[in-house]
């Protein structure tokens, strides 16, 4: 019938509660299609019965015969059963297709076969994969062809585009297998994960635009979830004797929350029982309430932060970050403040009030004046412009300094720092001598001071907050506070350290070439840069073919990260290089290969793809290759999580660092670290509300050094950085806890401050809570699932909505959902 064109309802009977049989005594002719979940297939193919049982089914289906009545067949997402039937093993999946015919002869009413297999492996086993669907098809159909078969399948947002690692589904290869498809997808969040909605907006998107160009839209079912999750968010999960922090719940359960049925002392003083109020996320289309939660301040709530921290927001979060740490310099009472024009200069020398220039014999005078001997402290403001522009001669009343820096990650490279000349000196009343000369042309001097105090640290910056936890109203009508204390907790982002930064490029400046930095030793390269864009650094790309090169050629220990697009005209090698050292894509063969010379030094067998002219600019698919050079040891790495993919032994060569290409190719990112030295972006501190101060994150590393200034470590062995720790850095959001704070009360207010002690990490959220027990809850109403079921039928034209699992959800739904018979 038209008026069901997209609103056919595909629901599970896993739950097997009152509930589950109540919506279907009430509204199961609201339900196209029912997949008994009441079969579970072993390693060895056998199916037996697990669940529901088939008897307490029969009386619906017998009553709804316009339900299509599939059989499901589950491994409970079992890894080893899904391998044994797609490899055969032991006869496994000869035996599977014979139990399905088994089934099918028992239970001849039934309308097909479910086929709910998870847990398959990557991407390398996604033709053996179809080829056990493609057999399950074949077997059911040649059975009796009118019989049908569904499928549920992982949210997959492209080919190897599984978040759970669920590469062997390749969606256009399946398609002709099926009658239709359910994709799972939910569980984006589930209870290991860090809170959000279970199935979020931007991943929705991402499977059905992708989906529906490979796949008949009209087989799909939109997967959608009738559960929740609560998580406690006041403790660390083994604190709370439990392995993840998340607990499912169906919508009653958080309906139970919302009234104060329920608290988190066993539903039992001394905490009290508190009603709250939903949040309704509109990005996402679901709610969420914070259970016992006194305040809470997103990131960019602070009432004050110091640069460099930034305000950004990333699917409708907002938190503050910094990509880089600045110095953080005090200078006391300042008694000269010289800008950089000499009095006199001698040899080339290039002079401005803003920075004077060192060339060949260059030398510069400049006399200052004290009003009173004392002791003082004199600092120089430089600029190390490049590696070979680094090093000055400084000298105060004849007493000389020399300043060079020649680490290759050092963080003030292309930018200017302040630095001591004397620290302490004692100095005579009236007139003084600075002098600089040539260490390494190009050198800058900014000018200096004469002060009674200098400092210098490199900071990431600060953000202060202010929580006011006030008094709620419980079930009884008192107002209440917490029964023993508060507690903090911060949700923040950290990530795995990265080799310590020397250049980031993605082309986004103004002048993004400049010839002082970059020379093209062969071909033709370009930027790119949408001229259209409002953005104050726009999107752009590299675009050429040749060799593409940093303007300095004594690069040795490097670790090169490039992210490559091919146009729909690629064909050849592109990728990065060190001197001969040549690391690429080679198209042709769909493999990564290593080259020393000519000479072949290790491949590995991939996939990647071209892009369209449509899409080159706007929705590029690229493709991450890096390579970590260590004398003459080389790795290589690919893939967004910077997968390693082979080590070779190559010559410890010397020389220019940058992009290579056979035709041309377009790159959005080069990015040159340090191959010794990591920069971890882990810690912070804390100052409490209470006055305590707290330290976070650092993890402890072995086989390293640190420096203490810049909080990088430098590995004294070669290995890859993980094996420098036992401890692992969640790639979500995770959460620190406060100690119990007594001593705060409900009606005043209170500061904390976020002191962050590496860049790249996010402040996200802080929560002022209940110290017995506080959460984030997420749940599906019946504005969320309308909602999305809408978005099926006519944004993506599917063939509807399924819906894990009936019983879980709040049963006034089914008043929103269209009868499926007259």
């Amino acid at each position: 019938m038209e008026r069901l064109k997209g609103k056919k309802i595909m629901v599970w009977t896993f739950m097997g509660n009152a509930r589950m049989y109540e919506a279907l005594e009430k509204y199961g002719d609201r339900i196209d299609t029912i997949g008994l979940f009441s079969f579970k297939v072993r390693t060895t193919g056998e199916i037996v019965e697990s669940g529901v049982t088939i008897s307490s089914m029969l009386p619906y289906i017998n009553r709804y015969r316009h339900i299509k009545w599939l059989l499901t067949i589950a491994n409970d997402g079992a890894n080893s059963i899904f391998r044994a039937l797609r490899d055969n093993t032991n006869g496994a999946q000869e035996l599977f297709l014979s139990e399905l015919i088994r089934l099918m002869e028992k239970y001849p009413w039934c309308d097909g076969i479910d086929i709910d297999l998870e847990r398959g492996d990557d991407y390398s086993t996604h033709a053996e994969s179809t080829t056990m669907f493609k057999n399950i098809y074949n077997t059911i159909k040649a059975y009796d062809s009118s019989k049908l078969m569904n499928i549920c399948l992982p949210g997959m947002t492209s080919v190897n585009g599984s978040v759970g690692g669920e590469n062997w589904c390749v969606y256009g290869d399946l398609d002709p297998y099926c009658d239709t498809a359910s994709i799972m997808s939910y569980g984006m969040a589930w209870s290991g994960s860090a809170p959000g909605p279970v199935s979020p907006r931007s991943w929705l998107e991402g499977i059905y635009d992708y989906a529906v160009t490979v796949m008949n839209p009209d087989k799909i079912f939109f997967g959608m979830p009738a559960y929740g999750w609560n998580w406690q968010i006041y403790d660390t999960p083994e604190n709370l004797g439990k392995a993840y922090r998340g607990t499912s719940h169906t919508y009653y359960a958080a309906k139970y929350w919302m009234t104060g049925a329920y608290n988190f002392t066993d539903d039992a003083p001394p905490q009290p029982f508190i009603p709250i109020v939903a949040y309704w996320d509109d990005e996402n289309k679901v709610p969420w309430a914070l259970p016992h939660v006194y305040d809470y301040m997103e990131g960019r709530d602070a009432t004050r932060y110091s640069y460099p921290l930034l305000s950004a927001s990333y699917n409708g979060r907002q938190y503050l970050t910094a990509y880089g740490k600045q110095q953080k310099l005090a200078f006391g009472t300042v008694y000269v403040d010289h800008d950089a024009m000499p009095d006199s200069y001698s040899g080339v020398v290039s002079v401005s009030n803003s920075v004077t220039t060192l060339g060949d014999e260059g030398a510069a005078t400049y006399h200052f004046t004290l009003a009173q001997a004392g002791t003082y402290d004199v600092a120089v403001k430089l600029g190390f412009p490049f590696w070979d522009k680094n090093s000055i001669h400084i000298s105060l009343d004849g007493n000389e300094v020399d300043f060079s820096e020649n680490r290759l990650w050092w963080p003030y490279w292309r930018t200017t720092f302040w630095t001591v000349l004397k620290k302490g000196v004692s100095l005579s009343q009236g007139t003084h001598t600075i002098t600089i000369s040539l260490g390494a042309k190009g050198a800058q001097f900014y000018g200096f001071r004469v002060c009674s105090s200098f400092s210098e640290e490199p900071t990431v910056g600060e953000a202060e907050y202010t929580l006011a936890p006030r008094h709620f109203k419980d079930v009884n009508g008192d107002m209440v506070g917490p029964a023993t204390g508060f507690k903090l907790t911060l949700e923040m982002l950290r990530r795995k350290a990265d080799s310590a930064l020397v250049w980031y490029e993605d082309f986004r400046d103004d002048n993004p070439l400049p010839q002082s930095y970059w020379t093209t030793l062969s071909g033709e390269w370009s930027v790119w840069q949408d001229t259209s864009s409002s953005m104050n650094r726009p999107y752009s790309q590299l675009e050429g073919k040749g060799q593409l090169a940093w303007n300095y050629n004594n690069f040795s220990d490097i670790h090169l990260r490039a992210q490559i697009i091919f146009p729909e005209t690629f064909s050849g090698k592109a990728g990065v290089f060190i001197g001969t050292i040549y690391c690429c894509f080679n198209y042709d063969n769909q493999r990564i290969e290593l080259y020393e010379g000519s000479t072949l030094k290790g491949s590995y067998a991939t996939s990647f793809s071209k892009t369209s002219a449509a899409n080159i600019r706007s929705n590029p698919s690229f493709y991450t290759l890096e390579i970590r050079k260590r004398g003459n040891q080389v790795r290589v790495y690919s893939s967004a999580s910077n997968t390693l993919r082979f080590t070779a032994t190559c010559s410890d060569v010397t020389g220019y660092v940058g992009i290579r290409s056979d035709n041309k190719v377009h790159c959005q990112l080069l990015r040159l670290g340090d191959a010794w030295t990591y920069e971890p972006y882990e810690r912070f501190d804390v100052l409490m509300p209470d006055g305590a101060f707290k330290t976070y994150g650092r993890l402890s590393r072995s086989n390293c050094s640190w420096d203490d200034e810049f909080q990088v470590f430098t590995l004294t062995a070669d290995l890859e950085e993980s094996a420098t720790r036992s401890e692992s850095i969640s790639l979500d959001y995770d959460f620190f806890h406060s100690d119990m704070m007594p001593s705060i009360q409900c009606g005043n207010d209170y500061s904390v401050t976020i002191i962050l002690r590496d860049i790249n990490i996010w402040i996200s959220r802080i929560f002022l809570g209940d110290g017995d027990g506080f959460s984030i809850l997420y749940y599906q109403d019946v504005d969320s699932l309308v909602y999305w079921a809408n978005e099926a039928a006519y944004r993506w034209k599917l063939r509807g909505m399924c819906m894990w699992s009936l019983g879980q959800e709040d049963l006034r739904l089914w008043e929103w959902l269209p009868k499926q018979i007259e």
